[in-house]
């Protein structure tokens, strides 16, 4: 599926700066499940990079302006948050983070992307 130009800006916004350990998507996804990667972002996704160009994790878009990121840290642990873009008033153009888990084993992987994916 294509990305729309809002999923693009969240891409490009946590592209920079990043550290983690190198990893597949497709592997990412098979232990969050493809039934809930389905779920959350319907199969539209990009990898985040780190500062050296190695593939660290995966950002799915989850709604407007809203996107759960899944990076592998050096701890083989993952990192799963839901990150906001900001689109009106003073902070227009930053990212907030929203829910944040971290130190996920890969067999509870799927349960932390499906609760950050839902809000209110």
């Amino acid at each position: 599926m294509k990305l729309t130009n809002t999923d693009l800006s969240l891409v490009a916004l946590r592209n920079r700066d990043r550290s983690g350990r190198e990893c597949d998507p497709q592997e990412v996804i098979a232990q969050m499940g493809r039934m809930n990667f389905l779920a959350v972002c319907g199969g539209k996704w990009a990898k985040i990079n780190a500062s050296d160009g190695v593939t660290i994790g995966l950002l799915m878009p989850c709604g407007e302006s809203r996107a759960v990121e899944v990076v592998l840290n050096f701890l083989d642990l993952y990192e799963v948050r839901r990150v906001r873009l900001v689109n009106r008033g003073e902070a227009k153009g930053t990212l907030v983070v929203e829910h944040e888990v971290l130190d996920v084993y890969c067999e509870n992987l799927g349960d932390a992307v499906y609760s950050a994916s839902c809000w209110k």
